[in-house]
């Protein structure tokens, strides 16, 4: 192979991964239903009714396989969030790290202190935390795509 071939081929290369982070981009609408659905699913955690999280559970696996087609319709791939690229490897374990506090400081006041619909309070900032550690997520990998970091 020649060195011009070889740059080429390197620029061909660049030239798609800069095109797959400008299709990247979720639709508006896709963080918030993340959102929604991460908070609702945390808060039957505070209705105090096992089967209600357990019948939760399918509605929860549904509405996400439907956010997923909804993101592949919109950009024509889908990327996993664990998957992604060393650079978001950070986002996502602070994502995770976030979500253990959070669900653990909620379990405990909600179980262990009788603290009423404090899973709902830990549903709703985990959702909020979801809607906007998505948004972080696509832009840290575009920027990895595109070579910015």
């Amino acid at each position: 192979m020649s060195r011009d071939r070889a740059a080429a081929d390197l620029a061909a290369l660049q030239t798609g991964r800069t095109a797959m982070a400008d299709r990247l981009r979720q639709p508006g609408w896709y963080d918030p239903a993340l959102g929604i659905l991460v908070a609702a699913l945390l808060s039957t955690y505070s209705f105090a009714y096992p089967w209600l999280t357990l019948a939760a559970l399918p509605g929860f696996g549904a509405a996400v396989a439907l956010l997923v087609a909804g993101y592949r319709r919109h950009t024509g791939l889908w990327v996993n969030g664990f998957n992604g690229g060393p650079s978001t490897k950070p986002v996502v374990r602070a994502w995770g790290a976030a979500c253990l506090v959070v669900f653990a400081i909620g379990l405990l006041a909600e179980f262990a202190f009788d603290v009423r619909y404090a899973m709902v309070v830990a549903g709703v900032v985990l959702g909020v935390a979801a809607a906007l550690v998505s948004r972080r997520w696509t832009t840290v990998y575009q920027r990895e795509l595109r070579g910015e970091l």
